[in-house]
């Protein structure tokens, strides 16, 4: 699971080992050499944030003087040190004497399991995978081959931003048309800079409905930084009762709650954006 770095995907070869040791004969006969075999890894694909999937492609060559065939892989896959997934690809595939064979294979990683861990706003920048493989080959002597290969890369965390409300402020008054302002904070925990881009909202003042709608402006975060962001709307108050209009005309505190869905922009090969549901809730003045 090799991933990007902070700036550019950029994955790691990984190398795989291999048993060095020629095979012993039959009586009579001379010791054949083992054959190689290596892993190496691509670039990673990211459906969303959460999950990895990670390519590679086993090579085998076969230095014997006899045709080997490929029976199995078995494989263990760790993140962070810890057991992420193991599991077995039966193959079948034969390899002639000389010759040397590329076996693609992918592995599928759900790095939410370990989002409490893996995905603290103080965690690190990245994660570090590994890959164990014994991979299995018979030979015309009719011997069993295990061979290890080994692979390790890393990949970038990508941590959602935080946004709250600092304040709401009237901006313009028109009779019972009253034009506000949603002034936002967002956080960004990421060792890169981040672009939160459009987003689809309703806002709700004292439990009711004030505003729903769409901004397609964009705020650009710099990496383990903060930026500020407004919502505008017009809001009338000719069929709210007395009461909600007296609290935000006479600048009062309000009880709000603000959720949605905002499209993020990463800047990495990997996972270019990426779609972040936000449902925040509190209190905060009314500024005019």
């Amino acid at each position: 699971m090799m991933l990007p770095t902070v700036r550019r995907a950029i994955f790691p070869v990984c190398l795989a080992l291999l048993a060095g040791c020629a095979t012993p004969g039959p009586k009579g006969l001379p010791a054949e050499p083992s054959p190689s075999v290596r892993i190496d890894s691509a670039a990673a694909v990211r459906p969303d944030r959460l999950r990895l999937i990670l390519p590679f492609v086993l090579f085998v060559q076969n230095p014997r003087s006899g045709r080997i065939r490929v029976e199995s892989i078995d494989y263990a896959l760790s993140l962070e040190g810890t057991e992420a997934g193991t599991g077995s690809y039966r193959e079948g595939k034969g390899i002639e004497a000389g010759g040397s064979l590329a076996i693609p294979f992918e592995l599928s990683v759900d790095t939410g399991e370990s989002e409490e861990s893996l995905y603290a706003s103080d965690g690190p920048a990245n994660a570090e995978w590994g890959l164990e493989a014994r991979v299995h080959i018979s030979t015309s002597r009719g011997a069993i081959l295990e061979l290890p290969a080994a692979a390790r890369g890393s990949f970038a965390i990508v941590r959602e931003p935080s946004l709250r409300i600092r304040s709401v402020t009237i901006e313009r008054d028109l009779l019972v048309t009253t034009k506000l302002g949603v002034d936002l904070e967002i956080d960004n925990p990421n060792a890169f800079p981040l672009a939160f881009g459009s987003l689809s909202y309703d806002f709700y003042g004292e439990g009711r409905l004030w505003a729903e709608g769409r901004s397609d402006d964009s705020a650009e975060i710099p990496a383990r930084g903060s930026a500020e962001r407004t919502l505008s709307f017009s809001m009338s108050f000719a069929s709210v009762d007395r009461r909600l209009f007296d609290l935000v005309a006479n600048l009062s505190v309000v009880r709000y709650r603000l959720k949605g869905e905002a499209k993020i922009a990463t800047g990495l090969d990997s996972l270019p954006e990426f779609a972040m549901g936000f449902d925040d809730e509190g209190s905060c003045e009314v500024r005019r």
